[in-house]
């Protein structure tokens, strides 16, 4: 643009001049020194302010690029960082699918082992119509009646109160320890309810049905006991023929002939 300018200036300077000369010899075209002078200086002028215009415009140029190479960084950021940020969401997505199917598993009901672990000289063990009963939990001994006309066993639980967790049936309750005024708080999945009709009133209930693990003598089980409140009766445990069945043998003339480990057998009734 400066040299352009610059040749413009020279070629009009030229041809003035060259008007001037011409015009020495005749009077129908004289130009003045001072006229001369005058467009000297304007076009200085002019040229100066197209050098002013052509820095301007290098300038804007300079500002264009810049911005231009700015925002092409700024592009490859945001593209960098959503790439980042996709492969975060997979991940993300991988393991909650992950805990999900770990949670579907363990929502499945799992089976039940129910080992015999130790067992008398005997197939069957011999039992009196009462027996000293460890249940765990709360891992502590009872004193039980064997009642060999109930279908399932039964447990004197306190303050029973069913829930839901994990979309699965759950009882809280409580068991008071032999003797003391001490209650343990359990919790077990429900298994099932029962309806039991009372013979006094003809009445119907309807109780949660939990497995625990029970020893009896050298026999250790798991097996499924109904939770009632028998604070009113004299055993807070009742062994059913659940637990009987192909395992023991009643003799309703003894007591306390099945000891646990550690004790000698007792004809001792329970007070």
């Amino acid at each position: 643009m400066k040299r352009a300018a610059r040749i413009f200036v020279f070629l009009l300077t030229g041809f003035l001049l060259i008007c001037f000369a011409a015009g020495c010899g005749s009077d129908s075209f004289i130009i003045k020194r001072q006229d001369l002078s005058a467009v000297s200086n304007r076009l200085a002028l002019l040229e100066q302010r197209m050098d002013l215009e052509t820095e301007k415009t290098d300038m804007l140029l300079d500002q264009c690029r810049d911005q231009k190479q700015f925002l092409a960084q700024s592009m490859k950021q945001h593209e960098n960082s959503l790439q980042g940020l996709e492969q975060q969401l997979l991940r993300v997505h991988d393991e909650t699918k992950n805990k999900l199917t770990a949670l579907e598993s363990a929502k499945k009901p799992q089976p039940v082992s129910r080992p015999v672990l130790e067992k008398s000289g005997t197939d069957k063990l011999l039992i009196g119509r009462l027996e000293k009963v460890r249940l765990t939990p709360p891992g502590r001994v009872f004193h039980a009646r064997i009642d060999t006309g109930a279908t399932t066993s039964s447990l004197d639980a306190r303050n029973i109160e069913t829930f839901e967790r994990d979309g699965d049936r759950w009882v809280k309750f409580q068991i008071q320890e032999p003797e003391k005024e001490t209650l343990y708080e359990v919790e077990k999945p429900v298994v099932r309810h029962v309806r039991i009709v009372q013979a006094s009133t003809e009445e119907t209930t309807r109780r949660p049905v939990i497995e625990l693990q029970f020893q009896i003598g050298g026999t250790k089980r798991i097996e499924e006991f109904t939770l009632e409140n028998r604070s009113h009766l004299d055993y807070q445990v009742l062994i059913g023929r659940n637990v009987l069945r192909d395992l023991m043998i009643v003799d309703v003339a003894k007591e306390f002939i099945a000891p646990l480990a550690g004790e000698k057998p007792s004809e001792k009734k329970n007070k």
